[in-house]
């Protein structure tokens, strides 16, 4: 498949450098001609540096084939860009990259937008009118676009295309993908049953896949020890929650302590600091974990907020969420689509970090924390930072 990735070589991952809109013009003969003729320029401009300034011929000449040679070299590279473009099978770009004028008047038969669920509908309209028809993929029931502004939320900037047409059209415009390949069911049924009817089923390669089974912990006989769903009450600690003196973010000290020690835990029993995340609803919550995380795991071990974490995964996740009150106030950890985000990027193994007694108080959370007690471990956060 001729494949080409639309978009600045520097925002690409590694892997799909060679596939770029740049590395594949580079490769091109026209592009192979427009470095003669700028091989060409050089050598004249060389040779004007050197003329005498009375021989004003040549120098009209030479200025002459200067000009020829660059209106060539922008005709060729113009060239070797159409001829990957116009030979590319399936390109791949961003929304906003689907604007760029060097795609303009590119007609596509099928646009399809990924994670279109997190996307602004005017962002989408962008990529959708270049396209005869078009493939909306993502999940409504996960978190949308961040909407910087309350008035325009109001007004309707924070509704989807994709879940506008699934509340309007249903099913008789969409099909739900009942099958997932990244959670261990125990992870999975949760969700499936909470949010999405008990429709989703895991697939036999990941159904029953533990944190032993890892090339790293299978000789570690603590991984076999570690259950696919723990929490970590704080419940009776005195881990109250703080607000942050410059902002509305809030963070938890004590929880974040005993999130980093299931951390060490984790590690111990051979699992790799990139196989491990640490995620919680609250950037202030992020900036004290990222200073509390050992110097030496800075680069390896991933410390970030739900939202920044959404289409990603590891191995294992910890999740710190922070609330601990008397009057049991929970913020926006009432939003389902947030925690249905933070438990299913775990592929083996969840820890909830949290205070059972405050964050029960909310009913959707209150199942959450009964199901994790009654289908997996459950531990006193005293004891594990005591420890």
């Amino acid at each position: 498949m001729k494949l080409v990735r639309y978009g600045h070589p520097a925002r690409l991952l590694p892997q799909v450098l060679d596939k770029s809109l740049e590395a594949q013009v580079l490769r091109s003969d026209n592009s192979s001609l427009a470095r003669d003729c700028r091989r060409d320029m050089q050598q004249l401009n060389r040779q004007l540096i050197k003329l005498e300034s009375w021989k004003r011929a040549e120098r009209r000449q030479i200025r002459a084939e200067l000009r020829q040679l660059a209106k060539e070299e922008r005709q060729r590279q113009q060239k070797a860009l159409q001829e990957v473009l116009d030979g590319a099978q399936v390109l791949c770009c961003t929304l906003t990259g689907a604007l760029h004028p060097q795609l303009q008047g590119q007609v596509f038969d099928v646009v399809v937008i990924d994670e279109a669920a997190q996307a602004l509908e005017v962002a989408c309209w962008s990529a959708l009118l270049k396209g005869r028809r078009a493939v909306l993929a993502g999940d409504h029931l996960q978190l949308p676009p961040t909407v910087l502004s309350d008035t325009a939320a109001k007004a309707g900037l924070s509704n989807t295309l994709f879940e506008r047409l699934q509340h309007s059209l249903g099913a008789q415009a969409s099909s739900m993908l009942t099958v997932q390949y990244r959670m261990h069911a125990a992870i999975m049924d949760w969700s499936s049953n909470e949010l999405y009817q008990g429709l989703i089923e895991a697939h036999e390669s990941v159904a029953g896949h533990t944190l032993a089974d890892l090339p790293t912990t299978m000789s570690n006989p603590a991984a076999a020890e570690l259950p696919t769903l723990l929490l970590i009450d704080t419940a009776g600690c005195d881990f109250e929650e703080q607000q942050e003196q410059d902002g509305d973010s809030k963070y938890n000290r004590g929880e974040a302590e005993a999130a980093l020690a299931h951390m060490q835990r984790l590690l111990a029993a051979g699992l790799s600091p990139a196989d491990i995340g640490i995620i919680t609803p609250y950037s202030a919550q992020v900036a004290l974990l990222r200073e509390l995380r050992p110097e030496k795991l800075a680069g390896s071990l991933e410390v970030a907020t739900v939202d920044g974490f959404q289409g990603r995964e590891k191995e294992a996740i910890v999740i710190s969420m922070v609330r601990s009150n008397a009057s049991g106030q929970v913020g926006f950890l009432a939003d389902c689509r947030r925690m249905n985000v933070a438990v299913t990027r775990a592929r083996r193994h969840v820890a909830l970090v949290c205070d059972s007694e405050t964050v029960s108080k909310d009913a959707f959370l209150g199942r959450l924390i009964s199901y994790v007690e009654e289908q997996g471990h459950y531990e006193s956060a005293a004891e594990l930072v005591a420890s």
